[in-house]
């Protein structure tokens, strides 16, 4: 994609999307564990609860995809001390009674838990803890039942390699593969630079069935990888310039993939990061292929360090950043300031493109059925999820003396249905602060986050209010 500043880009336009911050009148309400006070169960209204873990346990950032017959498969890491969760739920999947878990066992928190599934519509699971990497895998019997899963070291790392992103995906026969960087942290003893593909052929519950290529003497992070009808990989990317900010790129590899020549980059647009918002924000790019295998790409761009969404496509030579177009969804500025942790891009079956993102930390739809990239087009609408301000504040604070709380709604993860519906998954932490003065013998009010706890909303339209 052609960078604004460098005035290359063909087509680019703002469609102003506006985002509500804390809009709902607070109800529902939440409660420690994941269950609504006054319910049996642990949903805000029909299509909106937290994910279940059997017993109560915090848990971080969700993903979901859907199979074939428009089943949802859900993953979930545990916030701490090791463990993911694999969830399955039925296409209307309106309520937590139907949604049936799996607690998969780790040693070692999930730092990030990806989620593929086959054409046979089993589940396939990487699971990336800072000494080592699971792959997991529900080859035969009922997926909702643990016996009927293998769960299997295959590599040991210590802390010398990280996957980030949606870095995991299956070829079309079904085979996993996966990209793999050097740790991301600087100084002494930081692992060299290094950008690694990752693949099995068969047998890929032992760790001898793994090979892994370096591709790249860089750091390719956050990374989105997808393969197209005849199993080649297409990937988008973040990397750290040397001026300290991050580019976005779009990648792919039409023959051997095994070695960096093998692989074919254009340069896309610069990435917003902000490692010191309330909800780290890493570079964020979503990556979708359409039924043509050709690519469409939403990401969080930054412009001089403010924030914005942009959407684009391509539809030939698409390793030539001459051939994307793109327009903003939310400008820089005070559009864009609204954006928050994570966003994610899914197409219908006719190619259009749904998206989730997170703004004053509300989950918002967006949809667009043509000229998605055409100046001055009105193609783009814009939906609700989920506002956090529809959620009643926790009234169980663990300091005495803290004045407000509030959920904090982020790091959404989007899959449809085979109506064309989004199902969306996403974390929502709830934070308490402000402060009076403290009871004598009290401890004083702390910021910060009280629960955190996967979350799922199934909306009834695209432009849901």
């Amino acid at each position: 994609m052609r960078r604004i500043e460098s005035a290359l880009l063909a087509v680019f336009c703002a469609v102003s999307f506006m985002a509500c911050s804390a809009c709902g009148a607070g109800t529902g309400g939440t409660g420690p564990g994941g269950t609504e006070p006054g319910t049996d169960k642990a949903v805000g209204r029909l299509g909106q609860f937290f994910l279940p873990t059997g017993t109560p346990r915090n848990t971080a950032n969700p993903r979901v995809e859907t199979d074939a017959q428009g089943n949802l498969h859900m993953v979930y890491p545990a916030y701490s001390q090791g463990d993911a969760y694999y969830a399955w739920c039925p296409a209307n999947c309106s309520s937590a009674d139907k949604v049936k878990v799996v607690q998969l066992k780790t040693d070692g928190t999930v730092d990030n838990a990806m989620l593929a599934v086959g054409a046979d519509g089993r589940p396939h699971l990487l699971l990336s803890t800072y000494k080592r990497l699971y792959y997991a895998s529900c080859r035969s019997g009922d997926c909702t039942q643990v016996s009927s899963w293998s769960v299997n070291s295959i590599l040991e790392h210590d802390g010398q390699r990280e996957v980030s992103g949606e870095a995991f995906a299956l070829t079309p026969d079904g085979k996993p593969r996966f990209v793999m960087h050097s740790y991301r942290s600087v100084g002494i003893g930081s692992p060299t630079p290094g950008t690694f593909y990752v693949q099995c052929e068969a047998n890929c519950e032992q760790a001898g069935s793994w090979t892994t290529n370096q591709i790249s003497g860089r750091v390719w992070q956050e990374i989105t990888l997808r393969f197209n009808a005849k199993g080649q990989p297409r990937l988008t990317k973040a990397e750290i310039q040397n001026y300290g900010d991050y580019m976005g790129y779009y990648a792919q590899c039409d023959g051997d993939c095994t070695v960096a020549e093998g692989w074919k980059v254009a340069e896309l647009y610069k990435t917003f990061f902000g490692f010191t918002e309330a909800v780290r924000m890493y570079p964020t790019l979503s990556l979708a292929l359409t039924s043509k295998d050709t690519p469409r790409v939403l990401l969080l761009g930054q412009d001089k360090g403010a924030r914005n969404l942009i959407y684009s496509e391509c539809d030939s030579d698409c390793t030539n950043d001459k051939q994307w177009s793109a327009q903003y969804l939310l400008s820089s500025g005070a559009e864009g300031e609204v954006l928050r942790a994570g966003l994610d891009l899914a197409l219908d079956s006719q190619d259009r493109p749904r998206i989730v993102y997170t703004a004053s930390w509300n989950i918002l739809v967006g949809s667009c059925d043509s000229e998605c990239t055409k100046p001055d087009a009105a193609s783009w609408k814009l939906g609700k999820v989920e506002y956090s301000g529809d959620m009643q504040t926790d009234k169980i604070i663990p300091y005495s003396n803290c004045t407000m709380a509030s959920w904090f709604l982020h790091s959404p993860s989007l899959a449809l249905g085979k109506d064309g519906l989004p199902r969306v998954a996403y974390r929502a932490q709830d934070i308490s602060g402000g402060g009076s003065k403290p009871e004598p013998g009290t401890t004083p009010c702390s910021a910060g986050a009280d629960m955190t706890f996967s979350r799922f909303a199934q909306p009834g339209s695209l432009t849901a209010k």
